[in-house]
């Protein structure tokens, strides 16, 4: 039996959004996947298979830092020699590089260079000094996106031969599409709103809703507008509420959540009239595909790597251009007013979600390894 490492650094953070997500996803399968023998790890530390379906049960790595102390203290670490025969998959950064016998890394993206105007410096400067090494010192390449790819082949020069896409995915519980679709309800009110998806950060062009609510005002009274997503860096949420100030539209009419549980995002993004994401940049695009899969309509920018996720869901628009975004707004409205009329059930809801899930991110990995 193939025996492998799997890095789960990430799922050591108390709440999980972005990259935690996506190596939960892998490490649940790979849980279940009896042709590999996986070792899960903290950097070199190895982290017993029950500590790791705890944090998966709570979706939460809280209260892990004193195991690894301990094992730290205590000098559980995989033997150099040992790791001379592994193979290692790194689903962020790499921690060690050439410690193992066969490494592959993930690439989720390389906005911090090549969008370092969204990034503040200590973030930047991280980013550049490690993923070069991380790149080159790795046999292969996971990709998350065609883009992501071309920008890795691009700027490091690494060969098409030793990179591949990894397509992400979308899973929904079960009982979180019911609740989300009780409140759809004929005899339960909700306020229409829209759901604008995504970290509070500056990438994600959120100031756009405001020049869209300077030309028209009229948009904030016919639906309430709910920015879903924690708080990020650069202090983008202070200025965009300075932005609101003078739209000149009651700053009741414009929310923001701040970080939520997963079924809170679930049964928000449902409820909605539809999403928007006008990021300027991404390496893929993971709520265009949770949107999609919920089936909602998503104004998302035509930039990067979004076109490549859910484009029969989405009305895409220039993230430059304003004009062009006060059009995709009109045609996504007129979109959306088609599919609530039509309705979802819980069946067809469960079916739709069901083909979006993570198999086929996880088997590219696990073919890798299975060839080595």
């Amino acid at each position: 039996m193939t025996k492998a490492v799997l890095d789960i650094s990430a799922l050591f953070e108390d709440t999980w959004t972005g990259i935690p997500n996506v190596v939960a996803a892998i490490a649940q399968r790979a849980l279940e996947d009896q042709s590999i023998e996986w070792i899960f790890a903290y950097e070199t530390i190895p982290i017993p298979r029950s500590v790791v379906l705890d944090f998966l049960t709570r979706h939460s790595g809280m209260g892990g830092l004193p195991f690894l102390a301990d094992a730290a203290w205590n000098g559980q670490v995989i033997a150099e020699a040992e790791a001379k025969n592994l193979v290692a998959v790194f689903p962020n950064i790499k921690p060690v590089r050439r410690y193992f016998g066969r490494e592959a890394i993930i690439v989720h993206d390389l906005s911090p260079i090549l969008t370092p105007e969204f990034h503040n410096s200590d973030n930047i400067f991280h980013f550049a000094n490690r993923i070069r090494e991380d790149v080159k010192t790795s046999d292969h390449v996971f990709c998350v996106s065609q883009a992501t790819l071309s920008d890795v082949n691009t700027y490091f020069k690494k060969p098409v031969s030793e990179m591949s896409v990894i397509r992400l995915g979308a899973e929904f519980d079960p009982y979180e599409l019911s609740a989300g679709l009780q409140q759809l309800r004929p005899n339960i009110q909700v306020e229409p709103y829209i759901a604008v998806i995504g970290t509070l950060e500056p990438r994600k062009n959120g100031g756009i809703l405001f020049e869209y609510l300077m030309q028209n005002p009229g948009f904030a009274y016919q639906y309430r507008i709910v920015f879903i997503g924690r708080d990020g860096w650069l202090d983008e949420k202070t200025r965009l509420l300075h932005r609101l100030e003078g739209v000149g539209v009651s700053p009741d009419r414009v929310q923001f959540t701040g970080y939520v549980s997963n079924a809170e995002r679930t049964a928000l993004m449902l409820n909605a009239a539809f999403c928007v994401y006008p990021s300027f940049f991404e390496g893929f695009g993971l709520p265009i595909l949770e949107a999609g899969a919920l089936g909602k309509i998503t104004v998302c920018s035509n930039s990067s790597s979004m076109p490549e996720v859910m484009p029969g869901n989405c009305v895409f628009f220039n993230p430059q251009e304003t004009f062009e975004f006060v059009e995709a707004m009109r045609t996504a409205e007129l979109r959306a007013a088609q599919t609530r009329s039509r309705g979802q059930s819980l069946s067809d809801l469960l079916d739709r979600t069901s083909i979006f899930g993570w198999d086929e991110c996880y088997q590219g990995v696990a073919k890798w390894v299975r060839e080595q």
